[in-house]
């Protein structure tokens, strides 16, 4: 998945990016040196929705030098920029000073970036980077759309390795924020601790940033639905286990199509299937011409299924069984998700079966095709 600040992570990655060092609050500089850029103005921006806007500039001296004193900033990723296309990618805030030289033409691969610890570590991991995607890159071109397994495992072994690094390199550098160009490169549903890890790091540093705060507003998203995810699954285990295998099914009586009361119970001495459905269910509609295959088949042995529909409306309900043409035993309350049997038996979703022996008790749940198919082979003879 890529978070909503992906292209700018980009291009971090594809350009280079500094942090800082420790000087006074009143600001700080950027003294350059680029070779071949005599005369010409370079340009430091900040970052609006992703463009970069001018804030400053300086025109270079004979020798391409030239400095720039950065007013009060936040911690934030800013841009120097002598045209479009060649731009160096920085972050730095008032209390860094930061010493660049590189070619005109060629920003991003400055000669000498210094001025605090984070520039050395991410042009560490820009390097190994680039050098990891461009192994990649000709791995893909060379198979050239085939499908060559001993180069797909090659391919699939620097992947690995590129990932393992990412990883190490957040491990090795807590809260630089060179980290938001690496963690880019990981799965979030899968390292959502290292993603969390990164945001609680960087959360006072670049409090101010509006690379940050999308980062974080992705991270904390993801945390609550997967959150929110865990939690449903536990109540769907919860309500599963209301009726474990082995287990007296409880006794359903509800009301038939024709308005009688038919219950469970005067259904004993046969293998019935109870089947939660609804005629709003797409699912249900769509299993429903294997459900009557099997019933088909196994009905003349002692197979009987037991229809309790999650329906509203009568009108409805009827209509969908002459519709699919569901000969077995129907009943319901109408009640909706509300339905007295759905909710004792922890139904939260449909379709949903429970597969009750001759004597009423429940040895299979939520069976449905192939695995209805071959449980009822297995107890009644193929």
């Amino acid at each position: 998945m890529k978070s909503p600040w992906s292209h700018t992570a980009h291009l971090l990655i594809a350009t280079s990016l500094v942090a800082c060092g420790t000087k006074g609050p009143h600001g700080s500089s950027i003294t350059l040196r680029i070779d071949g850029a005599s005369g010409r103005t370079i340009y430091l921006d900040r970052f609006e929705n992703n463009r970069p806007v001018h804030m400053d500039s300086v025109q270079l001296g004979n020798t391409g030098e030239g400095v720039l004193h950065v007013p009060a900033l936040p911690m934030d990723f800013y841009q120097l920029q002598l045209k479009d296309g060649d731009a160096l990618v920085i972050a730095m805030d008032s209390t860094c000073d930061l010493h660049v030289e590189a070619g005109a033409d060629h920003l991003a691969e400055p000669t000498a970036l210094t001025g605090c610890p984070g520039t050395e570590a991410l042009n560490t991991f820009y390097r190994k980077a680039l050098g990891f995607e461009a192994r990649m890159d000709s791995l893909k071109r060379a198979m050239g759309g085939t499908r060559d397994t001993s180069m797909i495992a090659e391919l699939n072994k620097e992947n690995m390795a590129y990932y393992d690094y990412c990883k190490k390199f957040i491990a090795d550098n807590p809260g630089s924020p060179a980290l938001l160009s690496a963690i880019g490169k990981l799965s979030i549903q899968q390292e959502l601790d290292a993603y969390k890890a990164v945001r609680d790091q960087l959360r006072t540093s670049m409090a101010r940033s509006a690379f940050y705060v999308n980062f974080r507003d992705q991270v904390d998203r993801v945390e609550k639905q997967m959150q929110a995810a865990q939690q449903q699954q536990k109540e769907m285990e919860r309500m599963s286990n209301l009726i474990p295998i082995g287990s007296a099914a409880p006794e359903i009586a509800q009301q038939t199509p024709e308005g009688a009361t038919l219950s469970l119970r005067s259904l004993r001495g046969k293998y019935v299937l109870i089947d939660f459905w609804a005629s709003w269910c797409r699912p249900c509609r769509m299993e429903n011409p294997n459900v009557k295959r099997v019933y088909e088949k196994y009905h003349r042995k002692g197979f009987e299924i037991f229809g309790v529909s999650l329906d509203r409306t009568h009108d409805a309900w009827v209509k969908a069984i002459q519709q699919d043409g569901l000969p077995w035993k129907h009943v319901s309350d109408l009640g909706f998700w509300n339905n007295a049997a759905a909710q004792e038996y922890g139904v939260s979703s449909i379709p949903y079966t429970v597969l009750l022996d001759p004597d009423g008790n429940v040895i299979a749940k939520n069976l449905r095709g192939p695995a209805l198919e071959k449980k009822l082979a297995e107890v009644l003879g193929s």
